[in-house]
C-alpha cells in the first residue's frame, strides 16, 4: 500500500500562468481553385489559419476534433482543396468555403498522420505515416481512406512523398538507412530501390519536379567524395537511373523538414516567409520588391520543456516548437520571456537539461546537440538579434547565452549533473536520426569547452538518459534502450553503470528491473544507495556496494513519470527525494525505502522538477505552477 501525506485541497497549488505565448511556424500550402482566387493555409498546433493574400484577411479554423497535435506536411491539391495530419488524423480543408470536407484516421498502432503527401493524376491523395510507414490513399468527395501498402517494416519515417504519372507512388525513407520505396498504386506492390554503401544512417528524399517527373536523392555513404555523396536518379516505372544534379527539376515544394510550402502564388509572386510568432506573411513580387500581410489569430500557449532552479534564485526555462527562453522571478513574481532569438539555433527545439557550475548554467538543447552557457552573473538583455537578419551579429565574448558546441551524438539531451569537483557537467541522451546509442558529453564549465564519449566507450548500443552523483564523487548513470530517432536497437533491456571521472571509464554495469526498457530519472540517496525510476513508473532503491535491489514500488497507480521528475532536496534538515509523476507529488525519506505521497496535482504535469526555498515547480502543459511546502513545525 503506497503511503499518503497529502493536503486536503488544492490552495497549496498556484498557477503562474502561461510563459511563452507562441506558435511554431510549420507547414504552408498555396490552394487556388478553378475561377484563379488563392488561399495560404498555414498549418499549426490544433488548427489552420486562412489567409487571403489580395486582401489580407485571416480566418482560423480549430481541428474538427479538437486535435492538439502538432501538424508535420501539408499539400494543395489541384481542385484548391488543402491536406494536412495531426496526431492519428488526416484532415481535407476546402479553404474558400472556410469548412473541413473530410477526416481520416491512421491504423491502429501509428502515432502521426500525413508525414508527406502527394496527389496522382487522378486526384487521389495519398499520405504516410509513422512509425509503420504506411501509404494511405483517400478520396474526400467519396469519404473513402484505405492503406494502399506498408513501406517498410524497418525504416520508420517516410517524410517524402511524389506520385509519378506512371502509376507508381514513390516514398523517400529512413532514418535507419536511406532507400526509396515504389509502391504501383493499382496492385500495391513495393518495390525497394536503395544504392551500395548507404547502410549507414539517413534519408533518401523524393520530389515530384515542375516538368511533371519524379526525382529522387539517395545518399551514398561509401562515396569518398563528400561532394558526390548525395546522389541523384530519376524514377520512372519503378525503375531508377542516374542523372547529374544539374539535370534535377526543381520541386513545388520550398522549405526543409517540417517547414514547407507548397506550390507559390500567381503572377511570378513568391511566399519568403510564414511567421506565426511574428504575425506576418512575407511576399516577393515578380519585380522583386516585398510586402507583408499581417496576421490576425488567436495562438496558443506554447508546451513548457523541463525547468531548472537557477545559482541566483530565478527560475529558467523554455518552450516546445518553438523555443522561447524564459526567466520566472519569484522576489518580483513576475515572468520574462525573452523571445526566439536569445537561444542560438533555437528554432523548433528546447533545452532538455540543465545543470550549473558557480553562476553558469549549461544547458542541453534539442535539436543537434547544443550546448549553451547562461551566465545569470551577466545581463543579456539588448543583446539580441531578430531572427529575420539572418544573421547573428553579437560577439561571441559578449553574448550570453551563447552556444559552445554541438555534436549529434547527443542529438536529443535527456539529463545533466554537475561533478562535486566545481568545474564540469555532464550530460547524455538520445544520438541522431536512424543512430543507436547516445554519447556522454563532459563541459569543462571554467574553459566552456566540451569532450564528448561516443556510446562504445559508455554503454554499447544504449544512451544515458538519467545520472546522479554520490556523495563520494562516484557518478551512476541510466540508459534507455529506446531509439526514437528510427534506429534499430538490439538491447534487451537498460541498464546502471558506474562511471569513473579519473578514468574517464565504465567501472560496473547491472541491470536493476529486468525487461525495463528505461531508467527516466536516478537521484543519490545515504551512502552506496541511488534511486531510480523506470519508464513505466517502477520506483527502486538500488545499493551500488552490494550491487543489488533492495527495495521496489509500483508507482503507476500515482500516473506516468515525466521529464525531470526526481530530484535531490531537504526536509526540517533531512535529506530527501522528491518525485514527480503526472498526476502526483512525492517524496523518499533519505535512508527510508517507501515513497510518500506529498499531494495529488490539480493539472497532469508534463515536465519537472525544481525547487526553490519553500515552493516546488513544474510544468503542466504549457503552464507553469507553483506548490507551496510548508516546513512541518
Amino acid at each position: 500500500m503506497l503511503k499518503s501525506s497529502e493536503h486536503s485541497d488544492t490552495k497549496p497549488f498556484e498557477s503562474l500562468g502561461y510563459p511563452v505565448r507562441a506558435d511554431e511556424t510549420r507547414s504552408a500550402a498555396v490552394c487556388r481553385n478553378e475561377n484563379g482566387e488563392e488561399r495560404v493555409v498555414i498549418a499549426a498546433r490544433g488548427y489552420l489559419l486562412i489567409v487571403d493574400p489580395d486582401n489580407g484577411s485571416c480566418r482560423q479554423l480549430p481541428f474538427p476534433d479538437l486535435c492538439r497535435e502538432y501538424p508535420f506536411a501539408a499539400m494543395s491539391t489541384r481542385s484548391g482543396l488543402f491536406c494536412t495530419g495531426a496526431g492519428m488524423c488526416l484532415y481535407v480543408l476546402d479553404p474558400f468555403k472556410s469548412e473541413y470536407i473530410a477526416r481520416f484516421e491512421a491504423p491502429s498502432g501509428e502515432e502521426h498522420a500525413g508525414f508527406a503527401f502527394a496527389e496522382d493524376e487522378r486526384g487521389t491523395v495519398y499520405a504516410t505515416t509513422y512509425p509503420g510507414s504506411y501509404l494511405l490513399g483517400m478520396d474526400a468527395a467519396m469519404q473513402e481512406c484505405r492503406v494502399i501498402a506498408r513501406l517498410d517494416s524497418d525504416r520508420t519515417y517516410a517524410m517524402t512523398l511524389a506520385a509519378g504519372s506512371d502509376g507508381w507512388i514513390y516514398a523517400g525513407l529512413g532514418t535507419s538507412s536511406p532507400a526509396v520505396a515504389a509502391v504501383h498504386a493499382d496492385s500495391g506492390e513495393v518495390k525497394t530501390i536503395t544504392v551500395n554503401g548507404n547502410a549507414a544512417p539517413g534519408s533518401a528524399q523524393v520530389h515530384r519536379g515542375q516538368d511533371g517527373r519524379v526525382y529522387a536523392r539517395i545518399p551514398n555513404s561509401s562515396h569518398p567524395s563528400a561532394a558526390l555523396a548525395e546522389n541523384w536518379y530519376i524514377i520512372e516505372d519503378g525503375q531508377e537511373r542516374p542523372i547529374p544534379e544539374a539535370s534535377v527539376s526543381p520541386s513545388l515544394y520550398r522549405g526543409e523538414g517540417y517547414r514547407k510550402v507548397h506550390q507559390d502564388l500567381r503572377n511570378g509572386r513568391s511566399l519568403l516567409s510564414w511567421e506565426l510568432s511574428e504575425m506576418r506573411i512575407s511576399i516577393q513580387h515578380a519585380d522583386g520588391t516585398r510586402s507583408e500581410i499581417p496576421l490576425h489569430h488567436e495562438g496558443n500557449a506554447a508546451e513548457l520543456s523541463p525547468i531548472f532552479a537557477g545559482p541566483d534564485g530565478n527560475l529558467y526555462g523554455t518552450s516546445n516548437h518553438p523555443l522561447h527562453f524564459y526567466r520566472f522571478e519569484p522576489g518580483r513574481r513576475r515572468t520574462m520571456n525573452y523571445g526566439p532569438d536569445m537561444i542560438q539555433k533555437g528554432g523548433g527545439g528546447n533545452i532538455a537539461a540543465y545543470a550549473s557550475q558557480g553562476s553558469k548554467i549549461i544547458g542541453a538543447a534539442y535539436a543537434g546537440g547544443l550546448i549553451h552557457v547562461i551566465d545569470t552573473s551577466r545581463d543579456w538583455e539588448g543583446v539580441r538579434q531578430p531572427a529575420s537578419l539572418g544573421t547573428d551579429m553579437v560577439s561571441p565574448s559578449l553574448r550570453n547565452p551563447r552556444l559552445i558546441y554541438a555534436d549529434n551524438r547527443v542529438h536529443r539531451p535527456r539529463c545533466a549533473v554537475s561533478l562535486n569537483d566545481g568545474m564540469h557537467v555532464l550530460y547524455g541522451g538520445f544520438p541522431g536520426y536512424g543512430a543507436v546509442g547516445g554519447g556522454l558529453g563532459i563541459v569543462n564549465v571554467e574553459e566552456e569547452s566540451v569532450t564528448m564519449l561516443g556510446h562504445e566507450q559508455v554503454i554499447p548500443g544504449q544512451s544515458t538518459v538519467s545520472l546522479t552523483v554520490l556523495p563520494g564523487g562516484g557518478v551512476i548513470g541510466g540508459t534507455s534502450i529506446e531509439t526514437p530517432g528510427g534506429g534499430q536497437t538490439s538491447a534487451k533491456e537498460a541498464v546502471l553503470y558506474a562511471w569513473d571521472w579519473a578514468s574517464r571509464s565504465v567501472t560496473g554495469t547491472w541491470v536493476p528491473i529486468a525487461g525495463a526498457r528505461e531508467i527516466s530519472g536516478l537521484c543519490s540517496g545515504q551512502g552506496g544507495d541511488v534511486y531510480g525510476i523506470t519508464s513505466d513508473s517502477i520506483l527502486f532503491r538500488f545499493d551500488v556496494k552490494q550491487g543489488k535491489v533492495v527495495s521496489l514500488y509500483d508507482l503507476s497507480p500515482w500516473g506516468s513519470v515525466v521529464r525531470n521528475g526526481m530530484m535531490e532536496s531537504s526536509r526540517n534538515g533531512m535529506p530527501i527525494v522528491i518525485g514527480l509523476l503526472s498526476r502526483t507529488l512525492f517524496m523518499i525519506t533519505a535512508g527510508s525505502d517507501e515513497p510518500v505521497r506529498i499531494a495529488a496535482l490539480p493539472e497532469p504535469a508534463t515536465c519537472g522538477l525544481a525547487r526553490i526555498g519553500n515552493d516546488i515547480y513544474y510544468g503542466a502543459g504549457a503552464e507553469l505552477w507553483r506548490f507551496h511546502w510548508k516546513e512541518e513545525v
